[in-house]
């Protein structure tokens, strides 16, 4: 059964959201039918939030709005009066759009255990793996986040990494119609300082570390620090009984330790002796990974499907979370045990050839660092780098991607990655510049911007024993190329060209794995 919020009166919505200063222009008794933050989608006696964006300030949409039938205003600067209209002032309309929307949708999210992840990687894989303990546990759970919205086996929509306040009231109030009662969720850095987070309980955080990205969005590093902070902060410090879980081998996760006032779980990869949640004896391959897990004085046995010494990271947040839940440990590593590895993150693409393909979504400089040392520690010859870099994104981190790639690449193809409105090729060449910083020989690099060319001249390349790594896009099924999104899945282009290659790999086969073909 799907939840159908009730009008109710401005006054009381207010106060049922606990808006802590506002100031009403016309009737507290106007009633609130629906609430938009889209002009185009007001209706009748529908509530319209301006929310002053980046780009669209949608104080400028208040008549539109009116026309359309909204009857109360939400705004955070003097407007002018509409006739039959009122006006709620607050200080921040993105902020108070979360309480105003949970209210609303029936503070659905109140009735949920509810988990979030924030970092500059491994957000998804910590989420998904936090799902799948819940569900282990014996809970119906749901996750969120950059691959889309899931419960009950099923997507249920796709979303952007966060999605606004509204449009999560929306789906905390479907998932409770249906049943859910836990939630794990991704918080990305943009959805935290945009608000997205408002008006909902965080039960427990997990910070899997912080490493450069978006800073063409937050101006600098250290405000991008700040802002992933604040989901300790400002949502879960405020949340009864809210625990913070901290990478300690992470330089800001062990700083945020001395600082943070609340209840903490501290987790590593590494045997630190404050760490409450930690791994020994780690063994990654191409089948999975398997460790042992030590949380506070007992230790079980965990096997995983993922692939990858990195992402025991993701598995001890997600534990951390877990046990901050009060989940045991054996349950935690069955859970561990049942998560399927994620879509485009470190996936390998099989079409029987004699060599390994990966595809995998890192975009930033340590992810790539990342997926490229576990790529090589599965791999007895050569490995075959192929990445692109986002346009209309941190233009500092390229020459750093660059400069990644040589350090652990055997030949490096720099290719399109999502260009967007910038000149395809300005973008690659400030990645090369990076790889030429490194000494890197002219010989074994080169630059292909069509992506599927790219990929094809990499799997030619490949002999037995190399591995072929395609970074940037991972799960992603389209390329965006000035504003226009084109059908494209590394995935499905990797194996579509390895369909083709079939009837050479017998000679392949012969070919020397080390040098024989870069």
């Amino acid at each position: 059964m799907t939840f159908e919020p009730k009008p109710m009166a401005l006054g009381a919505l207010v106060e049922r959201a606990g808006i802590p200063e506002f100031d009403i222009s016309g009737s507290p008794n106007a009633i609130v039918a629906d609430i938009q933050t889209r002009a185009q989608s007001a209706s009748r006696n529908g509530m319209f939030v301006a929310i002053r964006g980046t780009q669209v300030d949608g104080h400028l949409f208040l008549s539109e709005a009116v026309e359309r039938g909204a009857s109360v205003l939400v705004v955070e600067r003097d407007v002018p009066a509409y006739p039959g209209t009122t006006i709620l002032r607050v200080d921040n309309t993105r902020r108070a759009l979360g309480p105003l929307a949970h209210a609303f949708h029936g503070r659905a999210a109140a009735g949920l255990r509810t988990s979030a992840v924030t970092g500059t990687n491994g957000k998804t894989t910590t989420a998904w793996l936090m799902q799948s303990v819940m569900e282990a546990a014996g809970m119906k759970a749901a996750f969120v986040g950059t691959i889309g919205a899931y419960w009950g086996g099923a997507l249920r929509s796709e979303t952007i990494t966060t999605p606004d306040a509204l449009d999560l009231a929306r789906l905390f109030a479907r998932m409770r119609s249906e049943g859910v009662e836990a939630l794990s969720m991704e918080a990305s850095s943009h959805g935290i300082d945009q608000g997205r987070l408002c008006g909902m309980p965080v039960h427990a955080g997990a910070l899997t570390g912080i490493t450069q990205d978006h800073l063409d969005y937050h101006g600098s590093y250290p405000s991008y620090i700040a802002t992933k902070r604040r989901l300790f902060f400002d949502h879960v410090l405020p949340t009864p009984g809210g625990v913070a879980c901290l990478n300690v081998s992470d330089h800001t996760g062990e700083e945020l330790c001395f600082s943070y006032p609340g209840e903490i779980v501290r987790f590593s990869p590494e045997e630190r002796g404050e760490a409450d949640v930690l791994a020994r004896s780690i063994r990654s391959g191409v089948d999975g990974t398997d460790f042992e897990m030590v949380v506070g004085d007992r230790s079980v046995p965990v096997r995983s499907r993922m692939i990858g010494r990195f992402s025991v990271t993701n598995m001890l947040a997600a534990a951390s979370m877990a046990t901050a839940m009060g989940i045991d440990p054996e349950t935690i590593a069955r859970g561990i045990a049942r998560a399927t590895p994620v879509a485009g993150r470190f996936e390998s693409v099989r079409a029987g050839q004699p060599f390994l393909v990966i595809v995998d979504y890192a975009h930033t400089p340590d992810a790539l660092e990342k997926v490229l040392r576990a790529a090589r520690r599965l791999t007895a010859g050569n490995l075959i780098a192929v990445f692109g870099c986002g346009g209309d994104r941190d233009t500092t981190k390229r020459p750093l991607m660059g400069k990644a790639s040589a350090r652990l690449s055997d030949y490096i193809v720099v290719t399109s990655d999502n260009p967007r409105s910038e000149d395809p090729q300005r973008i690659a060449l400030m990645a090369v510049d990076g790889i030429r910083k490194m000494n890197y020989r002219g010989s074994r690099y080169e630059m292909i911007l069509d992506r599927a060319h790219a990929i094809e001249k990499a799997l030619h390349l490949a002999r037995p024993g190399d591995c072929v790594m395609i970074c940037g896009k991972g799960h992603e099924d389209y390329q965006e190329i000035d504003g226009v999104r084109h059908a494209f899945d590394d995935r499905a282009v990797a194996t579509a060209i390895l369909s083709t290659m079939k009837d050479n790999w017998s000679r392949i086969r012969g070919a020397s794995a080390v040098g024989g073909g870069v």
